[in-house]
Order: C-alpha cells, then structure tokens, then sequence
C-alpha cells in the first residue's frame, strides 16, 4: 500500500481551490457548485430518475431500494454534497443512495471547510461529511450518513487499484480528476473497460470533457456517447449511457458473492448469542426483519463476550496488509456503531485513546516502519516516547509506544444486551442445536433441545466450542482459551488514564453497576479447554502488566477474581463471514479438478441459499463484529458485498479448501 500524497492545494482569494500537482482549479472559477450540477446532475437526469423510480416503485420493495453513483475524483466532495441533498429532498426514508469516489490525493476536513465557505445550501450535509470524515489512510473507507440513508465508499490511492475491487453496479458515473491533458491517469481504456463491468443496462455517465480520446474509448467500452454544450465557457461536454452488455467472467470464480436470497418473508434465525450474533441479531432488526436469537447456554454473553471489558483499537503492520486493512475497516465500522451508544451511556466503555506499548525490538520496528511506510495520520495514530507514555498512562513505563487517539475499551456485555434488547428480537436461552438441515422449500429447519425452528434465513454465530455444527460447516475454527484477571482499586497506586496495550492489556475504571473495576490480562491456554480459571493464570497476567508498568501495582499483587472465556480462532487469523458454500458443487466443479486450468473454465461458485457464518473472530472480535453484520446484512438483502474483493476473499468461508486445492494440497 502506498502512503496518501498531498494535493498541493494553493489557495487564493476569491478563487477555487488550486491544484498545483496539476495545475488546474478544482472548479469552475465563477460558480462550482452550477457547474457541478450542469454537468453531472443534469447530465445523468438524476432529479427526474431518483423522483420517477422511487414514485414507481411498489411500496414493499422501496424500502430497499438503492441508487449507486459512481466518481472518478472526489476532490472538493461538492458533487457528493449535491447528490446528497437531491436524494435526501425525494427519497423515502429507508432507501440508500451509494456513492463511490475514487481519490488519490484526498483533501483534509480544514481542506474541505475552506472549499465550501459560503456554501450555505448543503452546509448540513458538509457538516455530517466532516463529522464522519476517514483516516486519510490507504483503501477503502465506508461513511453511513443520515441513519444510513447515504451510504459513501472512499477509496483513497489509485483509482486502476480501486476499481477491480469493487463489484456493485453502478447507476450513474461522474468522470472527473481534472483534464485528460492535465492528469492522464484518470482517463484511460483500463477505467472504461472497468466501466463497463459495473454497468447495467440503464447505467449513465456524464464528464466536463469532451476530448475525442475519451470518446473514443468509452464508445470501445459499449457507451453511447453524447455531445451537448458545456457548462460557462466550455464549449462542449459529453454524456451517454451503456448500450452494450457484456459478460464479465470473476477473476476468482471461487470467491464469486452469492446471489440475493429470495424470500416471502423477513425473518432470520441467528444461533449464537454472544458479540457476533448480537451485532447481526440488532442490524436485521433495524431494517425491520423479526429475528429469533437461539443461545445454548441460560444466558447471554458467556464465553469472551462475556469479559469486563475489551479492547478497541486498529491492527498495524508493518506492510500494512490484508489483515491491516481488514480491521481498519472493522475498526472505523465499530466506532460508528459504539460511539454514540458509548457517549448516551447505552453501552459501557470509554473512547479516549489507547496506547501499544512497543515491548520489544520487533514491535518497535514494526510500529515505526508502518509509520513512515504508510504515513499514519496524527488523528489516527502518532509516536511517544517513554515519557509522554508514561505521562499518557498516569504511571511510569519505560517503553515507547504508539497512541491511537480514538480507540479505547467496552464492556461487551452491555454491548450484547444493548443489541439484543431490540423490539424485533426474541431470544430462547438454553437451546442447544443438535441439528440443522434445509427443507425441499428451501427454508432451514434447526432443531434443539427444546424445540423446532424454521427460517428462510439462517446465521450461524456459535463461536468455537460447537464442534459438531463448526465441522458440518466446514469452519476452521480452533477455541483458544483466555484468563483475564480482576483487580480491585486498593491494588492500584493509580488508576490508568487510558487503555494499555502490552504483552496483554489492562484498563482502570470499568465501571459495572456503580462498582469500579480493573482487569488486566489475557493469556493464550491453547489447547487447554478447560472452563476453571487457575492461580498460575492470574500471577502470569500481572507479570505481564508489571513488566510494562512497574510502578502501578502494590504488594502483594493478587487478582481478587477472574473471567475465563474461549476465543473462536482460525488458522490465519481473520474471521470467517459470509455466505457458505455448498460443498458438494464445489467438490465436483473444483476440488476434483486440476488447479491449473485456466480461469474460465471453473464455473462461478454456488451457495447454500440463506446459510451463513460469522466465526472466527478471536481475539480482535470488537474490530470485526460489526464489520461483519454489516457485510452478511448487505449479502440477505441485495446480494451484493460491502468490502473490496480483496477483503471479501480474505474472509471468506470457503478460502482454507480453496487455498489447500489451489496449492494442490490435501484440504479435506
């Protein structure tokens, strides 16, 4: 991944913003936000098509309708501005307007006040714009605005990397990025094959330019291109729509998303009432689906989802790699889920900052090596040197660190009870699954304990101490145990400011029922299955947390209490979320075939219709579980997948047989 770039703006009075990377205005010097709306709003018809398909969409149906606009340049974001208050002004309420931007030199929120000043007409959408605003960090970026009712996906880098990761259809592009002469990147055939791929057969597209190159080349792609007047002084500019289908064959057609599910009724089964199935449990009951919790134990939360308290912070590698990516999207999901719940004391926890504590050379060198490689912002994530940790901390380290200033902790009961007290949710304790089977009418039959269940849409959250059900899946699943210690306040010299993380982790101040508490731990027991907590677990977790803070706790150091819990962990380290495959197509048309075929000869993959997993989680299950029910919520409702390709492949359940096939190694 590539460090984002300044957009080397100049800034001059009364004028549009300045590019001097490309030496050009971002906009039209007399009125931007007209030229704006000439050219891409009016240019793909969007009052008359977002008024005329919402009005002729049937009522049952228009809660889920979604209009996807496509842009090459988000620049100043004042095409997103005008598109938003367009949809927002004639748009029922549940509907999503998606809208992509592709940008390599994305602007800073002091950038975009400076742009918009003056802009009085979508100044509350520029406020909710700056308010969720990314991480100026590589890949992709999801903002839900307006209860979710604009959907923004920002890819910051290369728009060439941006595009093949991304698999929606498109109803309507916006081409910019500054003149074809200016910045010839933003316009090559590359893109508009790209184009085409996402692409339907009412998809439009409209551009500034009018330059024969670009025509020429959207025409190749299957566009019909029309000339009209440009906007002021330009002379001509060009729009059209896609004339020509074409079939796009996947790059992996092993990892190929699964098709909607059809339904006659909202209703989904989810089994597991822990972190993984609460977040899905509370995201199909917020879109009005009736959602039954089936939960083996007599109550909620047992397992890690159960602890006092849990961290939250992002993942930093050194290269920042798939997993990176992965969990800064789980990550900025979990803020957007927990932070308000968090500040109207819904939840329990505290977002003021977290500290890793370099422990030794290696994590140094990794900390610091993603800090000049990737260029991590300073509202994301800067260095301290032992000092300022320990002034950060409120005792005395001798480590240095990195500071993430948004991250913090959460006691994740309150977050499962908090998600499953939804009026749309029933939950049934002490039902344990002894079977799941699909009926001939396509619905899941889950039979327990106590009794029968039928659903159209079956989710599986078991975590990793179901077995039977994770092997009849497929999962690759591995439960490692975890000790976390409980300290009282008296064994504390001070409390800590902020969340630490070590060896383990300690956090102060958990406050649970007007009892403040401390914890601090965990260990990895792998493959230990025990359920009893242990003395030796206790003493180690201190000595972990001496080790970093030498000076916090008192003699004798004893932990008052524990929690164990089994963290649901795969192979490589990344949760398991999606559609499950059906193994037997997949035997036939891939296993028992040669790897080395070319790609077109494999057949696109086939699904058990309306089964799916979220397992896997381990111990970073706060920065995915989110993430997650977003990705399986999107895959019920429009079969479409809500992260890049290249994370979706990741995550995938499917990934560990295909990886052993393709490496032509044993995988059953």
């Amino acid at each position: 991944m590539l460090k984002i770039e300044s957009p080397q703006i100049v800034w001059q009075a009364g004028k549009a913003p300045y590019s001097a990377r490309f030496k050009n205005y971002y906009f039209g010097v007399d009125d931007g936000r007209a030229e704006a709306d000439y050219i891409y709003i009016q240019g793909n018809n969007l009052a008359n098509r977002f008024q005329t398909l919402v009005k002729h969409t049937p009522p049952p149906t228009r809660a889920n309708y979604r209009f996807c606009i496509a842009e090459t340049g988000f620049g100043t974001g004042t095409n997103f501005l005008l598109s938003t208050r367009l949809w927002l002004e004639h748009s029922p309420p549940q509907s999503c307007l998606h809208f992509i931007s592709f940008e390599k030199y994305p602007l800073t929120t002091e950038d975009l006040k400076k742009a918009h000043a003056g802009n009085n007409q979508e100044q509350e959408i520029l406020n909710e714009l700056i308010n969720n605003y990314p991480f100026l960090l590589p890949g992709w970026h999801d903002i839900y605005l307006f209860n979710g009712r604009v959907r923004l996906s920002l890819w910051f880098g290369d728009v060439l990397l941006g595009l093949p990761e991304f698999n929606s259809k498109v109803d309507a592009w916006f081409l910019g990025g500054f003149t074809p002469s200016k910045n010839p990147s933003m316009w090559q055939p590359e893109i508009y094959s790209q184009m085409a791929r996402l692409s339907h057969e009412s998809t439009s597209f409209a551009t500034f330019s009018s330059a024969g190159e670009l025509r020429r080349g959207l025409e190749q792609a299957g566009f019909k291109v029309n000339k009209k007047t440009g906007f002021g002084k330009k002379r001509e500019m060009c729009c059209g729509s896609f004339i020509h289908l074409r079939k796009f064959l996947p790059q992996k057609p092993w990892f190929f998303t699964a098709t909607k599910v059809k339904i006659n009724k909202k209703e989904v089964c989810i089994v597991g009432a822990g972190l993984a199935g609460a977040a899905i449990a509370y995201k199909m009951a917020e879109k009005g689906w009736q959602v039954s919790v089936i939960e083996a134990e007599n109550k909620v939360a047992t397992q890690a989802s159960g602890n006092l308290a849990g961290a939250i912070h992002p993942l930093v590698t050194a290269d920042w790699n798939i997993r990176s990516q992965f969990y800064l999207q789980g990550y900025t999901t979990t803020l957007c889920w927990l932070k308000a719940w968090i500040e109207q004391k819904e939840v329990i926890g505290d977002l003021n900052g977290l500290i890793q504590l370099a422990m030794d050379d290696k994590i140094q060198k990794r900390l610091q090596t993603c800090l000049k490689r990737v260029g991590l912002p300073k509202d994301f994530a800067y260095w301290c040197d032992a000092s300022q940790a320990s002034q950060i901390i409120g005792t005395t380290t001798q480590y240095q660190g990195m500071f993430f200033t948004k991250a913090g902790w959460v006691n994740p009961e309150s977050v499962v009870k908090k998600c499953l007290s939804h009026k749309n949710i029933t939950i049934f304790t002490g039902c344990k699954v002894n079977k799941i089977k699909q009926l001939k009418t396509k619905d899941w039959q889950i039979e327990t304990n106590k009794k029968t269940f039928i659903s159209p849409i079956l989710v599986i959250a078991t975590a990793g101490l179901d077995t039977k059900l994770n092997q009849q899946l497929g999962l690759n699943i591995r439960p490692v145990k975890g000790q976390v210690s409980h300290l009282t306040s008296e064994l504390e010299t001070s409390s800590l400011k902020t969340t630490v993380i070590h060896q383990g982790y300690s956090i102060s101040n958990i406050n649970i029922h007007g009892q403040k508490q401390t914890v601090t731990g965990a260990t990895f027991e792998a493959p230990d299955l025990s359920i009893t907590s242990s003395k030796q677990a206790n003493l180690e977790n201190i000595d972990m947390a001496k080790t970093a803070l030498p000076k916090w706790l008192v003699e004798p150091s004893t932990a008052v209490g524990a929690k164990v819990g089994f963290r649901p962990t795969s192979a490589d380290h990344l949760p398991i979320i999606g559609a499950v495959v059906d193994s037997s197509y997949a035997t036939e048309n891939y296993y028992s075939q040669s790897a080395t075929h070319a790609v077109f000869r494999y057949p696109q993959q086939q699904y058990k219709a309306g089964l799916f997993v979220s397992n896997g989680h381990g111990a970073r299950g706060l920065m995915s579980v989110f993430l997650a029910a977003e990705m399986i919520y999107s895959q019920i409702e429009s079969g479409q997948q809500i992260v890049a390709n290249s994370l979706a492949n990741a995550t995938h359940p499917e990934r560990f047989r295909v990886r052993s096939w393709r490496n032509n190694k044993d995988f059953h």
